[in-house]
């Protein structure tokens, strides 16, 4: 192994920072970091195959794969590589993955104007859980493997095909998911009202905002979570994860209507 790198300004340091930190910089070289040994855990698990390790000088090497480019960064350097109050010594720089739709009755999930990266995480890694289909993004969503959405999202970025939506996406789903439903707070038709069992998007947006026109023009209908008296509004992964376990709930019945 080459010598621990010693300074900020080293090339790999740079690069490893700059993935961190730029959105542009992911998209040029289709490739962002996974930092924590969990987390490096869940996308090894998923398939992933990293590029290149970082490993905090002193930390043990366990658990790592083996035939990766690996290098060791001392303490101070690392550590200001991280956004993280406790850094956990491993840093994996892994390609932009690809996974594939998996079989069976597309269940879709539609993101539009959610800007926190925890939340959109959350909301990915319960969608892996719920067995969603694809994920398709509003292009004012914050990025999907921001460090922060990264972390939260446990190895959801793996399991999950993430697409644009841009008007290609809107015209495939338009022709192929007949039902089209947007969580809003102020509708009249609760979400276990409606059937999930068929192919079926459901579109989410900001706690805050809701979802643009683009998106609500895209819905078919709307629902609600019943929430009880006084609570306004539930966070975008919470709502988002309620709905998509409905319909995963749903699902499990063999009864699938034609």
């Amino acid at each position: 192994m080459p010598d621990p790198i010693a300074s900020p300004a080293n090339p790999t340091a740079a690069r490893v920072r700059a993935l961190l930190a730029r959105r542009d910089r992911r998209a040029e070289e289709q490739a962002f970091v996974v930092e924590g040994r969990r987390a490096v855990a869940d996308a090894l698990a998923a398939g992933g195959r990293p590029e290149l390790l970082l490993l905090r000088e002193g930390e043990p090497a366990r658990d790592l794969p083996d035939g990766v480019p690996t290098r060791l960064v001392v303490p101070r350097v690392f550590d200001a590589l991280s956004d993280v109050a406790a850094p956990q010594g491993v840093l994996a720089v892994f390609p932009l993955p690809e996974p594939s739709p998996p079989p069976g009755i597309p269940l879709v999930l539609v993101v539009d104007r959610l800007r926190d990266p925890g939340n959109l995480g959350a909301l990915l890694r319960a969608a892996a859980g719920a067995g969603v289909t694809a994920v398709h993004l509003g292009p004012e969503t914050v990025d999907p493997f921001n460090p922060k959405a990264v972390r939260a999202g446990m190895g959801a970025h793996f399991r999950l095909p993430l697409r644009r939506l841009d008007e290609a996406a809107r015209t495939e789903l338009r022709s192929s998911i007949p039902l089209r439903a947007a969580t809003d707070a102020r509708a009249a038709l609760p979400y276990d009202a409606v059937d999930w069992r068929g192919p079926v998007a459901v579109i989410v947006g900001s706690e805050a905002e809701g979802i643009g026109p683009e998106a609500a023009a895209l819905s078919t209908v709307r629902c609600a979570i019943p929430l009880a008296a006084g609570v306004e509004s539930l966070n975008a992964a919470v709502a988002g994860a309620v709905v998509l376990f409905e319909a995963a709930r749903q699902r499990r019945s063999p009864a699938v209507p034609a």
